[in-house]
């Protein structure tokens, strides 16, 4: 595998109009004309199987200029250009909706006169005609609904749009700087020096705590349009996550049960750590942020390397992948101020291809992001781009979508510790390994306790900011078992996912997917065939229930509690495994 054609810059030429935010706006005028035409002869009851299908691909091109602007946001470029085009998107996904409901409504209608029967032999148009009588698309969805959707986009806008705005002074060493909410996060989170980290966290506490309100009325806005839409539906707002990620309250009740009972042996880690630092217990940031010492660098080639070989006995078809996603101009890792915390894998299923950003700064943190990101990309090149009048988010669930990435990465990390063989290196690594494991199964449980919290408190009484911020220590101590001396107060500000526009509840997929794909790695080592399944896996999501296409394909039943326990107890052995090493070299 040659390394000298790595790049690290993505190519977005060669995706729709080119990244020329003139040509996009030209591009999304075309798409303008083509929705209009789609609006009036939705109107006329005569939608041919050719309409039918300009309609399906129209929804893979909002789709794929969706996730185009996601990419554009993290290069420089005009602010109020980017508006325009986010605002446009997302009146073009509201009008594709209102036409849906049209058909669905004119079909409703004419199966009221006549027995609506599908044809032995299924043509395309029978195919939608199918999906718009299936409960995937809902023909009571009325006006209001659409509303809610449109109000609900233009919520997470002006959160995000806030946060972007938000300037954080910071002493960094040289003085004092201002630097933007990616970056603070990013310093508070993740910077070498721990001096500057911990001014990093209490300068960007400092300004959250300013703007505290503001942040508040959004999510609790949020919050009040989803729980009125359930009021009229008649639906509980927890059961509706539930359906949108396709598993039953069974299958999350084993797995937060499974936690449960290993809850005291994973704590101990916790305890651990607080001893080695001379403390009876650790603080949030302290557990959130390693202290662990890794000596490990990793060039572009050096990663890519070294996830290559750790997933090529999972399936020998995934080095050949990663090599051309990173050749052929996917991958943008250049360290921009304009790019967000973490990272993401942006789908264009229609072109074949993805998208990812991340800043690579020659950590193993890094590193490990860019397993994940690949994962994700290996997820959308197994999926098929069918003709379809569903948009991909009403039917690709969050559990589903973070089992290849998260996959991915632990078989990543697994490979660096048992290919180091440095006692001291291989502690601290297993240590930041355990260290995130229980950020899946602690931190973002916390996440899940508050939402569910707060969706059920906004029944009956208005949430202000103070509560808001008491309400998140009280899910946070709960989900730590009380081993933390101190909890985080803004995570609700903090973590992007809690305003999500199409999907309330983006915390326990992350913790279900984690335990889902260690169940899977550990399968992978004893079945011949795992690497034929997990394709098959992947290629079907969206297809039927992730619950039910777990048992389709790896024969596993999620409802049962020992299939969650197995990658717990890897955990605790990794944890005796930590205690058991020496903390000097070999």
């Amino acid at each position: 595998m040659k390394t000298a054609d790595y790049k690290t810059r993505w190519n977005l030429d060669t995706l729709l109009s080119g990244p020329d935010l003139e040509k996009v706006s030209l591009y999304i005028g075309n798409m303008e004309e083509t929705v209009s035409f789609l609006e009036s002869v939705s109107r006329s009851e005569n939608m041919n199987e050719d309409t039918l299908s300009d309609f399906s691909n129209s929804i893979r091109q909002i789709e794929s200029l969706e996730s185009f602007y996601y990419c554009l946001t993290t290069e420089k470029g005009e602010s109020s250009l980017l508006a325009d085009v986010y605002s446009r998107i997302s009146a073009l996904k509201t009008r594709l909706l209102h036409i849906r409901f049209n058909l669905a409504e004119n079909l409703f209608n004419k199966d009221r006169q006549e027995k609506g029967v599908l044809p032995i032999r299924m043509t395309e148009k029978d195919l939608f005609i199918g999906q718009l009588r299936s409960n995937k698309i809902n023909r009571k969805e009325d006006k209001n609904t659409r509303l809610s959707k449109e109000k609900l986009r233009g919520l997470q806008y002006n959160y995000e749009q806030l946060r972007n705005q938000l300037n954080i002074s910071i002493h960094a060493g040289d003085g004092e700087k201002t630097f933007t909410f990616g970056e603070a996060s990013y310093m508070a989170m993740s910077h070498s020096d721990l001096k500057v980290k911990t001014n990093a966290f209490k300068s960007l506490n400092k300004t959250l705590e300013k703007q505290r309100e503001r942040f508040a009325a959004i999510y609790g806005q949020m919050a009040e349009i989803r729980l009125n839409e359930y009021r009229v539906k008649d639906i509980h707002f927890f059961e509706h996550s539930l359906e949108q990620n396709g598993i039953s309250k069974h299958s999350l009740e084993a797995m937060w049960a499974a936690v449960d009972e290993c809850s005291a042996e994973l704590s101990e880690y916790l305890l651990v750590k607080a001893e080695e630092a001379n403390k009876e217990k650790l603080t949030w940031h302290e557990a959130m942020t390693s202290t662990q010492d890794v000596h490990l660098e990793f060039s572009v080639s050096d990663a890519v390397d070294a996830i290559s070989k750790s997933l090529e006995r999972i399936d020998g078809k995934i080095p050949e992948f990663i090599h051309h996603v990173i050749t052929n101009g996917w991958v943008d890792l250049e360290q921009r101020k304009e790019k967000p915390p973490g990272g993401f894998c942006a789908p264009f299923l229609s072109e074949g291809e993805s998208r990812i950003s991340l800043s690579f700064d020659n950590s193993l943190e890094s590193a490990r992001r860019l397993s994940h990101e690949l994962g994700h990309a290996w997820h959308f090149k197994q999926m098929r781009a069918f003709p379809s009048l569903n948009f991909s988010d009403e039917t690709f669930e969050m559990t589903a979508a973070e089992t290849a990435s998260i996959l991915f990465e632990t078989a990543f990390i697994d490979y660096v510790i048992e290919n180091t063989k440095d006692n001291r290196t291989k502690k601290a690594i297993l240590g930041w390994k355990i260290e995130r494991q229980l950020n899946y199964l602690m931190s973002i449980r916390g996440a899940f306790l508050f939402e569910k919290s707060f969706y059920e408190l906004s029944k009956t009484e208005n949430i202000d900011a103070a509560k808001m911020e008491q309400l998140s220590l009280q899910c946070q101590k709960k989900a730590f078992g009380g081993a933390l001396s101190e909890y985080e107060p803004y995570v609700w500000i903090k973590y992007g996912q809690f305003y999500q526009a199409d999907v309330p509840f983006y915390n326990y997929p992350y913790t279900f997917g984690f335990l889902l794909s260690a169940g899977l790695l550990e399968k992978s080592k004893i079945d011949e065939d795992f690497d034929g399944k997990f394709l098959k896996f992947l290629g079907e999501t969206g297809t039927l229930p992730l619950e039910q296409l777990v048992k389709k394909h790896f024969a596993i039943d999620l409802t049962e509690s020992d299939f969650w326990i197995r990658p717990l107890k890897n955990m605790i052995k990794d944890i005796d495994q930590y205690k058991e090493l020496p903390v000097h070299s070999k």
